[in-house]
């Protein structure tokens, strides 16, 4: 059983997903601010948070910061005024996906099953026969789907670590940002192209040791981004 963390102070609307969500079998958890969330994400260990962008004291922003610290479950942010900076403000910061509310609960089941999916059984998931990958301070292993820097791990989202597996994996070729959506979610985006650079800005973030200059991931402008080994 699946279980699912709602972070948002709207109580009403945490109670109707929490109906909605256990008719589909998942197991449930409720909070109401963000500083009980970041605490029951590390005691109830949920397979998928659902986050609410704007909340007193701690926003989803700082939250999902926060787990992406140490931790790479899947994250859907909800965001009540779905301005385009609001959605890739919270991509960059680790979010997988985002809702605008307001939202029909039959989407929102849909895309809590679609990021599970991604996570377990993605279209561009390595398989245990590829070897691991070395590329300069980076390894990269498909197996256990794990990326370490310097020897130390890093801890990626399940579409970050296919969108780098891509590009890693075939040095030199040049991605447009379609087509990395397609490779990687195995679907179309559906708002703008800016959603996939938020992900790879949020990689840069991780792997790179400037970002701003960045070594492994680089742009190539007009088309998309290509993997350099160094």
């Amino acid at each position: 059983m699946n279980k699912i963390l709602i972070i948002d102070d709207d109580v009403r609307l945490v109670k109707n997903v929490e109906t909605y969500l256990k008719d589909f079998g998942y197991h449930t958890e409720g909070v109401f601010n963000g500083v009980e969330g970041l605490k029951k994400v590390k005691s109830f260990h949920p397979d998928l948070v659902i986050l609410d962008l704007m909340m007193p004291e701690l926003d989803g922003i700082e939250v999902c910061r926060e787990i992406r610290k140490d931790n790479s479950v899947p994250v859907i942010m909800l965001t009540a005024r779905g301005e385009e900076s609001d959605i890739v403000v919270g991509l960059e910061v680790g979010a997988d996906d985002y809702l605008t509310k307001p939202f029909s609960l039959r989407e929102l089941a849909a895309r809590i099953k679609a990021n599970i999916r991604r996570t377990s059984e993605s279209k561009s998931v390595p398989t245990p026969k590829e070897k691991t990958l070395v590329c300069g301070n980076l390894t990269i292993d498909p197996s256990k789907r794990e990326v370490y820097k310097k020897k130390k791990k890093i801890y990626l989202t399940s579409t970050e670590f296919n969108l780098l597996w891509i590009l890693a994996s075939q040095p030199g070729v040049v991605f447009s940002r379609d087509k990395l959506l397609e490779e990687v979610r195995n679907r179309e985006l559906e708002l703008f192209d800016r959603s996939i650079d938020a992900h790879i800005s949020h990689l840069r973030k991780k792997i790179e040791d400037s970002p701003k200059n960045p070594q492994h991931i680089v742009t190539v402008w007009g088309t998309g981004y290509k993997f350099q080994e160094k």
